[in-house]
């Protein structure tokens, strides 16, 4: 059986459907190639091109434990997020060039304005276990390195914090390399571990304070905490584990002495 179209052309129903087939085939194929203007259609991302979008991209990876997007430069940078216009940054405050978010959108600070990098995180439901982090850093140099007028900036019930677990390492290392630079500032109250308070019990005039990690080159510093007239700190001898605080006379009463023990910054020891 054949059919007659318009033009007086004959074709076989057989044609006609191949012809449909051909044309539902280019129409796919149009619609899967980027077009001329990208006006928030989804499309494709194209490799080895900037692809120009003007609503959010996402890769989502339901894989448990999988990577859902990542980035490898031999030589360069692996990702790099930027914000380009940081004109306005008391109006834009979303200007930031990469966000990295653990658990709830809803955290994320309103105003980010001028970050090249923030990072949040929920608290961790077992802080015991694990400490949540908005930003990790980890090497075997520098974990993470700060520099500006400001290296490093922290607001918090502990500020800043630093600890070491090596013998002889430093938690808090502070530099002053100019003569009128100040290795360390303190703006307020000040706590030591390795300070307190001895009673020299009357009719003493000494007293023996256990003191761990206390040497011979130690530095301790004794002054009496009580007005006692006629009465002052004559010596405070350091010794292994222990140090101990000499007066110049006996006391008639129980006496306070407050005292500090530093390091030796000439052996490094006690």
């Amino acid at each position: 059986m054949t059919d007659t179209v318009q033009d007086g052309t004959l074709r076989t129903r057989r044609s006609l459907l191949t012809a449909a087939a051909g044309g539902a085939a280019a129409l796919a194929v149009g619609a899967i190639k980027p077009g001329a203007v990208a006006a928030g259609v989804a499309e494709p991302v194209i490799q080895d091109t900037d692809n120009a979008t003007v609503a959010p991209t996402g890769v989502t990876n339901s894989t448990a434990d999988s990577t859902a997007l990542y980035g490898t430069g031999s030589t360069g940078i692996g990702v790099q997020g930027r914000s380009t216009d940081t004109s306005d940054p008391e109006s834009d405050l979303r200007s930031a060039g990469v966000v990295g978010i653990a658990g709830d959108d809803a955290n994320v600070n309103a105003n980010i304005a001028l970050t090249g990098v923030y990072g949040v995180s929920d608290a961790s439901p077992v802080p015991d276990v694990l400490t949540a982090a908005g930003v990790w850093g980890e090497s075997p140099d520098w974990g993470v390195i700060g520099s500006g007028s400001g290296g490093v900036l922290g607001d918090g019930f502990f500020g800043v914090l630093g600890g070491s677990a090596t013998p002889g390492g430093v938690g808090v290392f502070g530099i002053g390399d100019d003569p009128d630079a100040f290795g360390l500032v303190v703006d307020g109250r000040a706590m030591f571990s390795r300070s307190g308070r001895a009673t020299v019990n009357a009719g003493k005039k000494k007293k023996v304070v256990n003191l761990a990690g206390c040497t011979a080159n130690t530095l301790v510093i004794a002054v009496l905490a009580q007005n006692r007239a006629g009465r002052y700190v004559r010596a405070a001898v350091p010794e292994a584990g222990k140090f101990t605080i000499y007066l110049n006379n006996d006391v008639g009463k129980n006496t306070k002495v407050s005292w500090i023990a530093f390091s030796n910054p000439a052996t490094q020891t006690g």
